[in-house]
C-alpha cells in the first residue's frame, strides 16, 4: 500500500512539473485553465487569426469561457438567440448547437451532449465553455494556460491540413512564381478566385476571376477595383498584371523561410477575417520577416492561399496579401 501511495506522489509530481513546463492540458480535447490565479488577457486565435472581441474572454470556476456569437461568427457560423427560452442556436451548415444559460447540457445535431460548464449570461452577453465553442459546430480546440491563448481549428488542426493540403499549396504557389495561369486556373474554385489585397476579406467587394479570366493571364487590360489602399482610402485600380505584381507575388514566395497551415504568424493593423468568410476552408501563410534595419521588422509580408472543399475536392478559392500599413 505504501509503495502504491509512493508511485501515485511520484505521478503527481511528474504532472505538476509537467504543467509548470508546458502551461496547458489536453484531455479529451477539454480545454481547461490549470491556472487560473493570472489575471492577464485571454486571446483566441481562429485558423492562426487573432480575433478582436468586443467581449473578453475571461475563466471562470477554472473554466475558459468566451462569448458566444463572436467565436461563433468568426468560425463563418450564423447564430440565432431566443429570448424567451434563453437559448442560444449556432449553425455552420453541417452542425447546429443550440445552448440554453444556465443549463449543463446542450442540443447538437438533435442529441444531448454535456457541457464541462453552463452557459453564463453577463453584461447582455451569451459566453460558452471554450472546448464546446469549436466542437459544437465540428472543430477543435488546443487551450496554451502559460500564454492564456484559445487555438481553434473549424475544420483541420494545423498537422492534419499539412498532410491534406501541402502538396496542393506548393503547386499552386509554383504557378503563381511562374505565372502559369492556365495551371492554375485548373486549380480554381467553379466560381473561381478572390483575390484581396490587405488582410481583411471582403468577399462581396473583393475581385473574383473566373476560369477564363485566369486563363487570359495578363493579356488583357481590364482595370479593376481591388479594394481600397489602407490609410488612404484610395481606390486600388490597376489591371491584373499590375495588381499581381503589386499585391501577390511581392516576395519569393515558393521559397518562403515560414508555412503555417492554418496558423499566421503575421500580425498587421488589419483584421484577419478569412475564417468567418471562408467557411471550414484551410488557409496555408508563406510568411517573409522583415529585413530593413529602418523598419524595425515592420517590412514583413505574407501571402495566403484559401482553400475549399467541392464535393471531394479541395480546390484554391482565395488569395490574400498582407503586410504591415500604416
Amino acid at each position: 500500500m505504501k509503495k502504491r501511495q509512493g508511485v501515485r506522489r511520484l505521478l503527481a509530481g511528474i504532472v505538476a512539473v509537467v504543467l509548470g513546463m508546458t502551461g496547458s492540458v489536453a484531455y479529451g480535447g477539454e480545454a481547461w485553465a490549470a491556472d487560473t490565479s493570472s489575471g492577464g488577457p485571454i486571446e483566441v486565435r481562429v485558423n492562426g487569426g487573432r480575433l478582436l472581441l468586443e467581449s473578453p474572454p475571461f475563466i471562470h470556476n477554472g473554466r475558459v469561457m468566451v462569448p458566444f456569437r463572436g467565436i461563433s461568427t468568426a468560425m463563418g457560423a450564423e447564430v440565432r438567440w431566443d429570448q424567451a427560452k434563453q437559448t442560444a442556436i449556432v449553425s455552420n451548415g453541417t452542425h447546429t448547437t443550440s445552448y440554453t444559460v444556465g443549463q449543463n447540457h446542450a442540443m447538437k445535431d438533435g442529441k444531448a451532449v454535456t457541457l464541462d460548464a453552463p452557459p453564463l449570461l453577463k453584461e447582455g452577453r451569451i459566453y460558452i465553455p471554450l472546448r464546446f465553442s469549436a466542437e459544437g459546430l465540428g472543430g477543435k480546440v488546443v487551450w496554451n494556460n502559460q500564454a492564456k491563448e484559445a487555438m481553434i481549428y473549424p475544420l483541420l488542426t494545423p498537422k492534419e491540413a499539412e498532410a491534406v493540403l501541402s502538396k496542393m499549396s506548393d503547386q499552386a504557389m509554383t504557378f503563381l512564381k511562374n505565372k502559369d495561369f492556365e495551371k492554375l486556373a485548373e486549380l480554381a474554385h467553379p466560381n473561381g478566385i478572390t483575390f484581396s489585397p490587405y488582410a481583411h476579406v471582403d468577399r462581396q467587394k473583393d475581385v473574383t476571376l473566373g476560369k477564363q479570366q485566369l486563363r487570359k493571364g495578363f493579356n488583357h487590360d481590364t482595370l479593376y477595383r481591388w479594394g481600397e489602399y489602407d490609410g488612404s482610402g484610395e481606390p486600388i485600380s490597376m489591371n491584373f498584371e499590375n495588381y499581381f505584381n503589386k499585391f501577390i507575388y511581392t516576395r519569393y514566395f515558393a521559397a518562403a523561410p515560414w508555412i503555417g497551415y492554418n496558423q499566421s504568424k503575421s500580425e498587421g493593423n488589419t483584421v484577419n477575417n478569412a475564417s468567418s468568410q471562408y467557411k471550414g476552408a484551410v488557409i496555408v501563410e508563406y510568411y517573409f520577416d522583415g529585413v530593413h534595419p529602418d523598419y524595425a521588422g515592420m517590412d514583413w509580408e505574407s501571402l495566403r492561399l484559401v482553400f475549399e472543399q467541392d464535393g471531394e475536392n479541395w480546390v484554391l478559392s482565395g488569395v490574400i496579401h498582407d503586410q504591415w500599413t500604416i
